[in-house]
């Protein structure tokens, strides 16, 4: 099989991926744990809401939501938060372990819960917007403590927190014997089981999100789209370069896929996303002209803004500075280091220095624009010459002069 059927099939195995939903195991678990963690978009309603609905089907006693969380990115969240203030089953929404954090509507659905709790050392606050990027509103009672500010969980008096528990045991054991109302109806919480061995937690299942939403959800949090982003478009900019698509190619068009995801969902400032491609662009144009100068050093500067300010959920969802800042060194070390050894093995002979080229004669093998390629004994080099030179590809060439990477061409008979 070819390296592109490889590439392509590779892509439409990911993309079958992100479509399936895989159905959840049945279980007789009395207590069944649904963990989520990260921003909650569009799939992460979708799973909380589908896991609550199962676990009823299941007939399971008390559903926990294992939440870590710094806000949401879409206003479908308050379908979650209506249906944990008016659940099918007992749901609990537990804040842990340690060191979770719940900002925005996860503060929200701590707040809809009957039964609130967290792990001691965890931090809730930011609790307004319900949707990060959007109007900071008072609804839903909002503590005004915590609307702008955040608070450590030591006690179970903190708002919206009546049980404290370091683990899911513990939260069990706490649980136990307390009633809450399903339906109109009152429900006693049994969470423990007499054994002989003495008293311990119920069986528990833990429900997770399938491969396929897991890995679109990858580009959620600003950072990581940010990083999806440059390295798509490097890979890109690298197979250009090196002529002809590879594995890499499946590499930037997987990227870009997860990239284009967050755009979608994300608070994004547009004009932060115009500085990224034109510090890419920037970087680019620096590279192909031979050396890593101004261009390179101000491309740097602004793909360092873009990331930093990519988008503006702040103080719920903000990027994670020193991912932004390894993620733009590393893709100038890479256009500096790994695409200049890439062009010099491709456009390279044996032979030591290229001074010996000067006055040679050879044959351009692509139109300049201004710049091409030539072939000069028996050799191809990346080669630049005057927009007035009219080269095309066929024409006989001169070599004038050396710089850089690139020889500095003349037509042999000028354009007319």
């Amino acid at each position: 099989m070819s390296r592109s059927r490889l590439v392509f099939a590779a892509i439409m195995l990911l993309v079958g991926l992100f479509g399936v939903v895989p159905a959840a195991a049945q279980s007789d678990a009395p207590v069944e744990v649904i963990v989520f963690s990260g921003p909650i978009d569009g799939l992460g309603v979708s799973f909380i809401e589908d896991a609550i609905a199962a676990a009823s089907t299941r007939e399971a006693d008390v559903a926990i939501l294992q939440i870590s969380s710094p806000g949401a990115l879409t206003v479908d969240v308050e379908r979650v938060i209506d249906l944990i203030a008016d659940p099918p089953l007992p749901v609990v929404v537990w804040v842990g372990p340690e060191p979770a954090t719940a900002y925005g509507a996860a503060v929200a659905m701590l707040e809809a819960a009957e039964i609130g709790a967290a792990a001691p050392g965890v931090v809730i606050g930011y609790s307004r917007p319900i949707v990060a990027g959007g109007a900071v509103g008072e609804d839903l009672g909002a503590d005004p403590a915590l609307v702008d500010r955040v608070r450590t969980i030591r006690a179970a008096s903190e708002p919206y927190v009546s049980v404290i528990a370091p683990t899911i045991n513990n939260l069990l054991v706490e649980l136990n014997g307390r009633t809450v109302t399903v339906g109109g109806q009152p429900v006693v919480l049994q969470t423990v089981e007499e054994r002989e061995e003495g008293t311990v937690a119920s069986q528990t299942v833990f429900r997770e999100a399938g491969i396929g939403t897991r890995t679109l959800r990858l580009a959620v949090r600003p950072e990581a789209a940010f990083l999806f982003l440059l390295i798509g478009l490097t890979v890109a900019a690298f197979e250009f370069f090196a002529i002809g698509p590879g594995v890499a190619a499946g590499v930037g068009v997987v990227s870009l896929l997860l990239a284009g995801y967050g755009l979608v969902v994300l608070p994004l400032r547009w004009w932060a996303l115009v500085l990224t491609l034109l510090g890419m662009w920037l970087l680019t144009v620096d590279f192909q002209r031979g050396r890593a100068a101004v261009l390179t050093m101000f491309g740097a500067v602004v793909l360092l803004i873009g990331g930093l300010f990519f988008t503006m959920g702040a103080p719920q969802i903000v990027p994670a500075w020193w991912a932004v800042v390894v993620t733009v060194i590393s893709v100038v070390l890479f256009y500096m280091f790994a695409m200049t050894a890439v062009a010099r093995s491709r456009f390279s002979t044996p032979t030591m220095g290229r001074e010996h080229l000067i006055g040679r004669h050879g044959i351009a093998t692509s139109d300049f624009a201004p710049n091409g390629e030539v072939d000069v004994g028996g050799a191809r080099w990346l080669a630049a010459a005057h927009r007035e030179a009219g080269i095309k590809k066929g024409d006989e060439i001169t070599v004038a002069a050396i710089d850089g990477r690139y020889l500095e061409v003349e037509p042999v008979t000028p354009p007319t």
